[in-house]
């Protein structure tokens, strides 16, 4: 069940990260149209918004599907005794490591919708709104990395060591 759920919120936020690609592209657009017709449209944050938010919303997606440099740079050349426990490592540790950066963005996202802050720019967007993207991105990735590491704990291969072929790394 957890594998059914963190497949489907990957590539819910790997669509969300797509979607936000491309509005960066449509506001630099906006932005070079705009200016042929000697009107300035300020689209900098705007695109620094969705930046942030296609790159964290991609996370668990690439790293499902292989996409982040692994372990298995180092792992690849040891046997399949001493592969195991080196992937538990490495999944404890990026466990960790996302898990306090999840604990601590999600909570710095409160922290500003309690303040009420909004970004300095022109537009005044209420900062939560895309630090929300960060922090829901970081969530899908330490699932991600829990449900990976279940697969690695149960023997079977992780979804980020099986090639394009199907066949395990």
């Amino acid at each position: 069940m957890l594998r059914s759920i963190v497949l489907n919120l990957s590539r819910i936020c790997g669509g969300l990260a797509a979607c936000f690609l491309a509005l960066i592209a449509v506001a630099t657009i906006l932005q070079v149209v705009a200016r042929q017709f000697g009107q300035a449209v300020e689209t900098t944050e705007l695109s620094g918004f969705f930046l942030a938010a296609s790159t964290f919303l991609g996370l668990a997606y690439t790293f499902i599907n292989g996409g982040h440099v692994r372990i298995s740079l180092v792992s690849q050349f040891a046997s399949e005794r001493v592969r195991r426990p080196i992937e538990l490592w490495a999944c404890g540790v990026a466990l960790a490591v996302t898990g306090f950066a999840t604990w601590h963005m999600i909570a710095f996202t409160y922290e500003t919708y309690s303040f009420g802050d909004l970004s300095p720019g022109l537009l005044a967007v209420p900062l939560w709104i895309p630090q929300s993207a960060l922090a829901f991105g970081l969530l899908v990735l330490m699932l991600a990395i829990v449900e990976q590491g279940a697969l690695v704990i149960a023997g079977r291969p992780a979804g980020y060591a099986i090639n394009i072929d199907g066949t395990a790394e």
